[in-house]
């Protein structure tokens, strides 16, 4: 079962918790469920490629869980900034990225976006103002498709300059030209309460970016759960286990135990069987066979233990 509903805003970049509590707030009365909190690593920096900077700690959500309760869902997002492969390795030796709940690959080379869609292990393919013009191949797209990894768009830079508005139009609709728009989620990037929407504004601006007015509701509700889904099923395994408690007298009635078979027949138990043949109507009984045939019918321990005799 899928816990998470609703519409999802998964990119509020990181802040204090002052300026943090505006855009949530906003957020839950426009009706939002789920909200991810984004911290960038440029795994691009020398610092990092020397082992001299790991990967920043998640941000510290209590406080505005605390505040708000149960009304959305707060998460921990990560965006990666890189190159080339080495940020698997990165990635892989630090203990902290266990800790986000979404990874999202921000590639700055062709070389690196093709590797995002191929092999790295993450959730959403995003971009930023350097990143705009790379190009993708329908092959590689279609590849992340089948991975279960979402292409974002971010609305919220092309409400605040006219330059960044021609950019992410014009990316969104190469993402309709390389793959019809397929798993294309779009997320806010609101640095203030100003700069949200409404879902159902969202799905109205998707038709500008080249969705169709199904896959603009998609791109704010299913598209984003099935990812928060798939980073679950990334980050704890897609193999489940059903555990049930076993009855203590919860056994097959014909097991018998090694201490039953063991055991020895009573006298008293002896003595009734005695007593059942003998009420018998013995003169029914012509021919020996006969008599085999009604010791068959006596109990295995019964007979176990007349063997045992006869020796």
């Amino acid at each position: 079962m899928n816990k998470y509903t609703g519409f999802s805003d998964l990119c509020i970049p990181e802040a204090n918790t002052a300026a943090l509590k505006p855009i949530i707030a906003e957020a839950i009365e426009l009706g939002y469920r789920n909200v991810a909190i984004e911290q960038t690593f440029d795994a691009s920096n020398p610092a990092v490629i020397n082992k001299k900077q790991d990967v920043p700690k998640p941000y510290n959500l209590k406080e505005l869980r605390d505040n708000f309760g149960g009304q959305i869902r707060l998460l921990n997002r990560l965006t990666v900034v890189f190159e080339d492969a080495s940020v698997s390795l990165v990635l892989n030796k630090s203990t902290n990225v266990r800790g986000y709940d979404l990874i999202a690959a921000l590639p700055t080379r062709e070389a690196s976006l093709q590797y995002a869609c191929q092999t790295l292990a993450c959730d959403i393919i995003t971009y930023n103002q350097n990143a705009q013009w790379i190009k993708l191949h329908r092959k590689f797209y279609y590849l992340a498709v089948e991975r279960n990894i979402a292409f974002e768009i971010k609305y919220a830079p092309a409400i605040v300059d006219s330059t960044e508005r021609k950019a992410t139009i014009t990316r969104a609709h190469r993402y309709h030209f390389y793959g019809k728009s397929k798993n294309v989620l779009i997320s806010s990037g609101a640095k203030n309460a100003f700069e949200l929407r409404s879902p159902y504004d969202i799905a109205n601006l998707g038709l500008i970016f080249g969705l169709s007015e199904e896959q603009s509701k998609r791109a704010v509700r299913d598209v984003p759960n099935k990812i928060l889904l798939a980073a679950e099923g990334r980050r704890f395994g897609k193999a489940g286990v059903i555990l049930r408690k076993r009855k203590e007298n919860d056994m097959d009635s014909d097991d018998y135990s090694g201490s039953e078979l063991e055991e020895e027949i009573s006298d008293v138990e002896e003595d009734s069987v005695t007593d059942a043949v003998d009420a018998m109507d013995v003169t029914a009984i012509d021919n020996d066979e006969e008599v085999d045939d009604l010791v068959d019918m006596q109990p295995p321990k019964k007979m176990k233990k007349k063997a045992d005799a006869q020796k």
